[in-house]
């Protein structure tokens, strides 16, 4: 009969070895998933914040591209984009440009900005960042280069068709 209790113990030791051993592995296999989805995200929140923001600019500049409207220049001292428009007979201004660790839009009428007061802080913010730069590389072509919070950066070439004759 002790053979018998001695062979069961035995028995119910292994069983509770085994189940130790799975629920490690669980718990192993569970911990590596949360890591692999952490990193994930982290390149998924990179890439988002890096073509949110050159697509944004890029539609933009597609969307105002006509001749001599579409200019790299300064405004109060930060590196800005000038997308010039014209409604109801009257000339406006959209400046997009970073400050303060965002990507701004400041639309005014043209010519204006000094008389009416407004500043980089004047506009409106559109995406965190940490800074844009645009560029005239030369006629009909625009650089803007990009970096966020995290020290991700990227960057474009954007062909201004209206400068070549056509849009």
């Amino acid at each position: 009969m002790r053979k018998s209790t001695k062979s069961h113990t035995i028995d119910i030791v292994f069983v509770l070895a085994i189940a130790c051993a799975f629920a490690a592995s669980i718990l192993m296999v569970l911990m590596l998933g949360v890591n692999i989805y952490g990193n994930i995200q982290k390149t998924a929140d990179v890439q988002f914040s890096e073509r949110v923001c050159l697509s944004y600019v890029t539609a933009k500049v597609h969307a105002n591209d006509r001749a001599g409207a579409v200019r790299a220049g300064d405004f109060d001292g930060v590196s800005a984009l000038f997308l010039d428009q014209e409604i109801d007979g009257t000339y406006y201004n959209t400046i997009i440009y970073s400050y303060g660790g965002w990507l701004m839009e400041l639309f005014c009428e043209k010519g204006k900005m000094k008389e009416l007061g407004f500043t980089p802080e004047s506009g409106s913010a559109v995406l965190a960042v940490d800074s844009v730069v645009f560029k005239t590389v030369r006629s009909g072509l625009l650089f803007v280069e990009y970096s966020d919070n995290d020290g991700n950066s990227g960057s474009v070439f954007i062909n201004l068709r209206s400068e070549r004759g056509g849009g």
